[in-house]
């Protein structure tokens, strides 16, 4: 379920960017569309080139190769979540899916010792291991003992019934009338039990085995989540630094516009400025993405993936 969780997130993550990112595609497409309509105004009137008409007209193919890439992709974010969802894939194929969130960035208070406690206590294959390695405690401990001369304590007890027929020896065996009772002790020294030494050298043996696991296990989760707190911490500083390159993109994009509406730029220039917009509200889309599937991944690595959806399995 742990392992599930966090692939359902990343899956739907990447659905909502694709569907952004689709919007975004349409959204340049219709800049480069308007900035085409306007240039054909221009060229009629004489005041502009009609090889930037063509750039214009260039680009809007361009933007709908773009617009058609980026429906396929939502296509395919669809089908992964669906394969996640559902044992049906047939039944869900025609059905389309509509994210009602949208990428957010909330920044995170990481605090790598809690998270590496959280690992070793909460990582469920840790904890299995640790239950392996208490389970051949318990072998060694037995092996030990079979080194060892045995002391027994035997005794037993009976009631005795002494008649000439069944019925009557049957009741007086029930009237306690004879009872007899012994007990006893049985040593047993064991001579050279090499067989026994055997099997405490090779339990011992895996005892260590499993003592190494247990630690490199430790050391993996350590650097596991060392590595995912590192993830999420640069991919959120990928969200700010983004965010402010898309709104410079814009400013930069709004101001060229006016230019050349004053004779005083070339839609070469406002062209290049549409794509650069493009991309830095693509990239933004991607880094919250990118930040919000980074943090699944870390509460995966901690073994807190259950605790923070408030989800609890309980086994009958």
């Amino acid at each position: 379920v742990i392992d599930v969780i966090p692939l359902v997130e990343r899956a739907y993550y990447d659905l909502i960017f694709a569907a952004k990112n689709v919007q975004v595609q349409q959204l340049s497409l219709a800049l480069a569309e308007q900035l085409l309509e306007d240039n054909k105004k221009r060229v009629e009137v004489g005041t502009m080139a009609p090889l930037e008409e063509k750039q214009a007209e260039a680009q809007v193919a361009a933007r709908k190769a773009d617009l058609i890439s980026s429906l396929q992709t939502l296509g395919t974010q669809q089908n992964t979540l669906k394969n996640l969802l559902t044992d049906d894939f047939m039944a869900w194929s025609e059905v389309q899916i509509h994210p009602t969130e949208t990428l957010i960035a909330v920044e995170g208070i990481f605090d790598k010792q809690a998270s590496w406690r959280k690992g070793i206590a909460m990582r469920p294959d840790l904890l299995q291991l640790m239950e392996d390695l208490e389970k051949q405690n318990i072998e060694v401990r037995y092996n030990h003992n079979q080194l060892f001369p045995a002391l027994d304590l035997i005794g037993s007890f009976r009631q005795n019934g002494l008649d000439s027929n069944f019925r009557d020896t049957f009741g007086e065996s029930l009237s306690g009338r004879n009872p007899s009772y012994s007990i006893g002790a049985r040593l047993t020294v064991p001579l050279g039990n090499r067989s026994a030494r055997n099997r405490f050298r090779a339990s011992k043996a895996v005892k260590q085995q499993a003592i190494l696991r247990l630690k490199q296990s430790e050391q993996n989760i350590i650097v596991e989540i060392d590595n995912a707190i590192k993830t999420a911490q640069s991919n959120y500083r990928r969200v700010e630094a983004t965010r402010e390159a898309r709104k410079y993109a814009e400013a930069a994009l709004d101001a060229e516009e006016k230019k050349l509406a004053n004779g005083a730029s070339t839609s070469f220039v406002v062209l290049q400025l549409q794509k650069d917009l493009t991309d830095a509200r693509s990239s933004e889309l991607r880094a919250l993405a990118d930040y919000n599937k980074s943090l699944a991944d870390l509460a995966k690595s901690e073994g807190t993936t259950l605790e923070k959806k408030k989800l609890s399995l309980d086994l009958e």
